[in-house]
């Protein structure tokens, strides 16, 4: 007799499509079907919602749902539908309500994936506080890099609960030149000028403007480049002052939110990633597996995807002439252009695909049997 599926709701509080929802459509993507059976709880209005009933996953719209961790009003109706619907895990992305409903409703498993790096570790009461809430309402705890996971440690968390398996993607071939043309120009760029881009939220901890500064010390040294800034976010404004005010608008495009990024990325000539904190750096792993050199700040994890000098380098954080003297040394370099974007397509297709990424997440899942 076949063994009963496993009962699995995922649930993402998030609104949009960042990379907590990235990562869930991956793991959906390649999700064992015949052993788990794969619900996902979304606020009603999240853009997520669409993508994943376009992979044949049940998806429960919960009308109240804040995007925020905790939500007293979505905690009794979360409760309510775990205690109907009996899931043998329930595994969260940040919603510390959904793993409280869980708990309540005594389900067997709470699996919580860290996104992000931990906030500063605080003072010794902020600590124990953190350790008794993880401990209570979490059963194992999922760091999508070694650096969230030391943050973690750092800020109060049992190391025993702790999980590191990294973010998996599914990979971007490489597109030909007329490709990268029309997508180029799509957005208003020049394809006959090298593209530098960065593909991040625009907030104050991506550090947009180290990006600008070593724009335009690039731009000091060769014009033919455009500088792509790829996302959305509460800065764009005085960024594009920025620009402005460094005089290098003419060579800065704004794309605003893409929808379909990786075609964008693919398009790129070099990623750079100026975070001055970031847990991994997916859309640096998306463009390295298309055969794309990237250049970031030392900052968490981004040293777990560019291996410096291997397929791409690494400068301080807030270092902008750092890393123009290195985006000026690498697009110059045509030879070492080549070495690094073989390796860092080599690298990131090895390290860190879905289909591994998925199988590790089961394994754990699995252990609930044992």
């Amino acid at each position: 007799m076949a063994e009963r599926k496993m009962k699995v709701f995922h649930v993402l509080t998030d609104r949009n499509i960042g990379g907590a929802g990235r990562w869930l459509l991956n793991y959906l993507e390649h999700h064992n079907r015949e052993c788990f059976d794969v619900w996902v709880v979304l606020p009603s209005d999240s853009a997520l919602y669409p993508a994943v009933t376009a992979l044949d996953v049940a998806v429960i719209p919960m009308k109240d749902m804040e995007d925020k961790s905790f939500d007293k009003k979505a905690k009794e109706a979360l409760y309510h539908l775990f205690k109907e619907e009996k899931p043998d895990i329930v595994h969260t992305h940040a919603s510390l309500t959904a793993r409280m409903a869980a708990k309540k409703a005594k389900v067997k498993k709470i699996i919580n994936t860290k996104h992000c790096m931990e906030s500063a570790p605080g003072s010794l009461v902020k600590k124990i506080a953190r350790r008794m809430v993880n401990k209570r309402y979490s059963h194992n705890i999922i760091a999508v890099s070694k650096a969230v996971k030391h943050s973690m440690i750092a800020g109060g968390t049992n190391p025993q609960q702790i999980v590191t398996i990294y973010n998996g993607i599914n990979g971007i071939e490489p597109i030909s030149t007329e490709e990268r043309n029309e997508i180029l120009l799509s957005y208003g760029g020049d394809p006959l000028r090298k593209a530098v881009g960065i593909v991040a939220r625009l907030e104050e901890v991506k550090d947009h403007k180290t990006f600008l500064n070593a724009a335009q010390e690039v731009l000091k040294h060769r014009e033919d480049i455009d500088f792509y800034i790829i996302g959305d976010g509460s800065l764009r404004g005085s960024l594009e002052d920025r620009a402005t005010a460094l005089g290098i608008f003419d060579h800065v495009i704004f794309t605003g939110f893409v929808k379909d990024v990786e075609k964008l990325e693919s398009a790129l000539d070099l990623n750079i990633i100026t975070s001055k904190q970031e847990a991994l750096c997916l859309s640096v792993i998306e463009s390295m597996s298309a055969g794309i050199p990237a250049i970031g700040t030392d900052s968490g994890g981004v040293n777990e995807v560019i291996r410096h000098g291997e397929n791409g380098y690494l400068v301080p954080v807030g270092d902008w002439k750092g890393l123009a003297e290195r985006m000026i040394e690498v697009l110059a370099d045509e030879d070492k252009y080549l070495r690094l974007a073989l390796n860092a397509k080599a690298w990131a297709r090895e390290h860190f695909s879905a289909q591994k990424m998925t199988s590790k997440i089961e394994r754990l899942y699995l252990e609930e049997r044992k």
